[in-house]
């Protein structure tokens, strides 16, 4: 039997939404092993001065917990 648990991270991007969850994956791959799945919960665009400056994420990511 295992057990899953999730985390929500932002990412964020220049280059679109795309981008910001690979971001977001990326990073918790530095210290999270076993990820199963992403889901995107909620995607958001900064303006500044009436063009985008960066494209964000909200995802929920999934990962198996180790036993010892």
């Amino acid at each position: 039997m295992s057990v899953i648990k999730s985390i929500e991270l932002v990412g964020s991007s220049p280059e679109g939404f795309d981008a910001a969850v690979k971001d977001a994956v990326t990073e918790a791959k530095k210290t999270i092993r076993n990820i199963r799945g992403v889901r995107v919960q909620d995607m958001e665009v900064l303006i500044e001065n009436d063009e985008i400056k960066e494209y964000q994420t909200r995802i929920k990511l999934f990962f198996t917990v180790e036993r010892k």
